[in-house]
């Protein structure tokens, strides 16, 4: 699935500042998990979300095969 534009929870604030994530891939399970008025757009600073790196690989393998 292709990327979209960056975004976090609300809720990250709650986690210690090293477990903060953000997403970017529309495929990422816990990104498509987190409602609509809950997102916040860009990473401010977060590291990417370990499914989303993942799915990003995988899109940029398939990419690569094209």
């Amino acid at each position: 699935m292709p990327r979209v534009p960056a975004f976090y929870s609300v809720n990250e604030a709650k986690k210690a500042a090293s477990h903060r994530v953000y997403h970017n891939n529309g495929a990422c399970p816990l990104g498509r998990d987190i409602p609509q008025n809950e997102r916040k757009p860009g990473d401010v600073g977060h590291q990417l979300c370990d499914d989303c790196r993942r799915l990003n690989n995988l899109d940029d393998l398939d990419n690569l095969g094209r």
